[in-house]
């Protein structure tokens, strides 16, 4: 398990694997959308040029997702997209499947979001900023500067390609995830009262290794199949950090296995 950089540690695909996951796409094009969205973590933005009007800004973007799936975007205010942005909400994000070297890109999974970024209210703040450094803790500096906010790219639409001969559209509502349909909803209360409770050292430890922070009082105060939160530091300063499962879990057990992982990777 890599709660830091599991975006960028993907195996490569077998014959096999790969001829599975193409006729799984053709039966789910939304849920593949979902998923390689998930599995990269940076895209191409593309806004409105308020310098040349009408014509589109490409621009390199590291994202994260949101609870529900969303494109989560840190941008400071002195960027030309954050400019553009503020002044036509409408925009785009692309992203495409790593490639090998020589491989053929026009084969490759890609997909297009189209929506509109709007700034994150001041409510979802906190989490928001813990997702983006669950996957990019390098932005860690950067992202809290007086300068830098947090915004969110809405799914209205998108365009998948799943390679040659699988291209459709995509409503937004089917892309965005409900987090009442998580398998590990039922259990969440749970899950964080026994980590609370019996492996708090552990949760301390996390805090430490992977975010380099005290993990002071860090108690765990959210979980689904995607990954977990903790809360740490000193009363009336306390941190979300969030914490990201390599790949998606669904029952309890498989929740215990990666929390001892994830104790072992810390340790040793």
């Amino acid at each position: 398990m890599n709660t830091v950089t599991s975006a960028d540690d993907a195996s490569a695909e077998s014959a096999l694997e790969r001829e599975a996951r193409v006729a799984a796409e053709r039966e789910d094009p939304a849920g593949a959308a979902r998923a390689l969205l998930r599995k990269g973590g940076h895209g191409a933005l593309a806004t409105i040029s308020l310098h040349k009007p009408g014509y589109p800004f490409g621009s390199v973007a590291p994202y994260a997702l949101s609870a529900r799936g969303e494109p989560l975007l840190v941008m400071s205010g002195l960027a030309q997209h954050t400019k553009n942005a503020l002044a036509d909400s409408r925009a785009s994000l692309l992203v495409q499947e790593s490639a090998e070297p020589g491989a053929d890109a026009q084969a490759l999974g890609r997909v297009t979001v189209l929506g509109r970024i709007s700034a994150v209210p001041a409510a979802e703040e906190a989490d928001v900023r813990a997702r983006y450094l669950a996957r990019h803790p390098q932005a860690a500096r950067t992202a809290g500067g007086h300068d830098f906010h947090h915004y969110k790219l809405s799914i209205e639409e998108a365009r998948f390609i799943g390679g040659f001969g699988k291209i459709c559209w995509i409503p937004g509502q089917s892309i965005i995830i409900d987090s009442k349909q998580d398998p590990l909803a039922p259990h969440a209360a749970g899950i964080c009262q026994h980590m609370n409770d019996d492996h708090a050292a552990a949760l301390t430890l996390f805090c430490q290794h992977f975010r380099s922070l005290p993990g002071q009082a860090a108690r765990m105060v959210g979980v689904d199949r995607f990954g977990f939160d903790v809360e740490q530091g000193l009363p009336g300063a306390l941190e979300r950090v969030r914490f990201d499962f390599d790949q998606p879990l669904s029952t309890t057990d498989e929740v215990r296995r990666a929390m001892v992982s994830l104790v072992r990777a810390a340790r040793g």
